[in-house]
């Protein structure tokens, strides 16, 4: 059209506008504020509180322009906006419909931009807005659109699934997100894992998969499943070895001499050669005649009896070798020992635990005692256990960085018996732990061993016994001494080996636990006597499967009835055999049960 016709049909229009009220049946439902145009290529001078709107004087001095590509130019100055949208209208074609309250004054040049471009650039500096709706654009104020946009929310409701994350935990990371009508609901959180045996439990929790149900806007619905995919990750799993390094060395060192000298009395008086001073003080020995043990009186017949004993040897004791010598009225004995003892103990317990999870691993023996509990009215007593063995507890934290901290306490420990009384005097055993152990918390690089810590003992004991004054004789003293020597090494060191492991670990983890089954089972049949039939039934069921996998079906049904006839129960014959004949045995159950289940 031209141009000149344009600004006429515009003129008067502008003389012909109808009050505002015209214009509010026109209102429809509108959408959310919008986004802020790029008016990097307008120059807009326009504030209704500076520039108030000019009274309508019927003459419309601005141009605006719509180009075969819908690139808009727009030139006015202190235009009223409600003429420069009634113009862009009727230039591009479109329906605008502006709201009562949208009055100002508009300054603005524009090159070469797009419909909305223009529409976003004249609306939004002077603090109004739009939505469309079908073929009609509504352009309101920002309040007015505020308020439109909170009366078209709707609040729905939402199930959200968790795979790994609690949903007490999770109901609590997103209630921050929630509108102040928004709720959220979770199942009852899962009791801990705990099976008695005294009988079966049937809790409704353990069944219920942890799930969030939240009633919200949907804005803050898809805000919450957000952050919830966000923290619903599949957690690492953590394998952790622990190596116990007991070493004790025990060395026993002995040297003694013991001798007993008489007078007017025989060896053959006494049991033992060296108590001859004890009889002598008691006034009478023990001999033994024909086997039997017979009292003997002293002193001898002349009235008198002499003996010099020396027991600081105490060669009685532990030796590695003894020797003596009885001969008339001497009798000496020595006593030799050299003794080490070297005991190795490796203890190396794993166990494979979900990160932030503990775990505990006990391979040892649970020593029961009784505990008696006693009031005035009863006496109560409960059988109690103490754990002794190898035991580690476990709880590994995996950080970003593959640095696992743990929490860790690894233990050896054994058990001792002591038998004690009450306070009533009834007698009772009570166990006695003997324990390493060893509590840290610690970082450790994955799949790197440390040293978590350890304990070095020694104890020597020197033992000195000599008669007085003859012990002190150089060389010919070591007869009249006696020398144990005890010493005792223990070390215990502790070593931590934690390890991320992937689902390929795990599975190549557990084939190899199968492999490692499957021949553990085939030694320990190997190792059984060739004519028990539990090896010839399987030597005659692999004989069955080496004839079936030839072709020689023939050779192979007649082994494997064989092996039958020695195992009947053996499943794997049974199946090989309707393999061969190419049906199956049934039986009936004779169950008046079964055919009413099963029909």
């Amino acid at each position: 059209p031209d141009p000149a016709e344009i600004k006429a049909q515009i003129e008067q229009m502008l003389g012909m506008m109808q009050s505002e009220d015209d214009a509010e049946g026109a209102l429809a439902p509108m959408l959310p504020a919008p986004i802020p145009a790029d008016d990097a290529q307008a120059d807009l001078i326009a504030d209704p509180a500076v520039d108030p709107v000019p009274e309508d004087d019927g003459v419309f001095t601005g141009e605006v322009t719509v180009d075969e590509f819908d690139l808009v130019d727009l030139h006015v100055n202190n235009e009223n906006l409600g003429a420069v949208l009634q113009l862009l209208s009727l230039q591009s074609r479109r329906n605008i419909v502006a709201s009562r309250d949208v009055a100002a004054s508009i300054t603005a040049d524009l090159y070469g931009v797009t419909f909305f471009e223009a529409l976003d650039a004249i609306l939004h500096v002077n603090g109004f807005g739009y939505r469309e709706q079908g073929n009609f654009i509504y352009v309101y104020t920002t309040e007015e659109l505020e308020q439109i946009a909170a009366a078209s929310r709707r609040m729905s409701t939402h199930v959200v699934e968790l795979d790994y994350l609690n949903a007490v935990d999770a109901a609590r990371f997103v209630a921050p997100l929630l509108s102040e009508t928004g709720t959220i609901a979770t199942p009852n959180e899962s009791m801990d894992f705990d099976i008695p045996a005294t009988g079966p439990v049937g809790k409704d929790t353990y069944a219920n998969t942890a799930r969030l149900v939240i009633h919200d806007y949907e804005e803050n619905i898809e805000e919450i499943t957000q952050l919830i995919g966000q923290l619903d990750t599949r957690p690492s799993q953590v394998l952790v070895e622990a190596t116990i390094l007991q070493a004790a060395i025990n060395e026993e060192n002995a040297f003694g001499v013991d001798f007993s000298l008489i007078g007017d009395l025989q060896f053959t008086q006494f049991l033992n050669p060296l108590s001859v001073m004890n009889n002598l003080i008691s006034g009478r020995g023990t001999s033994l005649v024909n086997g039997v043990e017979v009292p003997t009186d002293f002193p001898g017949a002349d009235g008198e009896a002499r003996a010099i004993t020396s027991n600081v040897g105490n060669v009685s004791g532990k030796a590695s070798l003894k020797a003596g010598i009885i001969q008339e009225d001497l009798a000496v004995f020595m006593r030799v020992l050299d003794e080490v003892t070297d005991v190795t103990v490796i203890s190396n317990p794993k166990v494979l635990t979900l990160n932030r999870q503990a775990a505990r691993v006990l391979v040892g023996t649970r020593v029961g005692f009784l505990n008696t509990t006693t009031t005035e009215t009863s006496t109560t007593q409960t059988v109690e256990f103490l754990d002794t063995g190898t035991q580690l507890h476990i709880r590994p934290f995996v950080t970003s960085g593959d640095m696992i901290r743990l929490e860790v306490k690894p233990q050896v420990s054994t058990a001792k018996l002591r038998e004690s009384t009450t306070a009533t005097g009834q007698a009772v055993t009570i166990p006695d732990e003997v324990t390493n152990e060893l509590s840290a918390n610690v970082m450790v690089p994955d799949g790197h061993t440390i040293v978590l810590g350890g304990l070095f003992r020694e104890a020597t004991a020197a033992t000195r016994r000599q008669v007085p004054v003859l012990g002190d004789i150089p060389i010919l003293g070591s007869a009249f001494r006696g020398h144990d020597d005890d010493i005792q090494r223990q070390e215990i060191i502790f070593l931590i080996t934690p390890s991320i492991v992937s689902d390929q670990v795990l599975v190549a983890q557990g084939l190899r636990a199968e492999d490692a089954v499957r021949q553990v089972r085939a030694g320990a049949r190997e190792g059984t006597l060739p004519f028990s039939q539990t090896t010839q039934a399987a030597q005659l069921l692999v004989e069955a499967e080496h004839a079936a996998a030839d072709g020689d079906n023939s050779k192979a049904l007649h082994k494997v009835r064989r092996a039958l006839h020695l195992d009947p129960t053996n499943a794997q014959a049974i199946a090989l055999r309707e393999d061969l004949v190419n049906s199956q045995v049934h039986w009936p159950s004779q169950s008046v049960l079964e055919d009413i289940v099963t029909g």
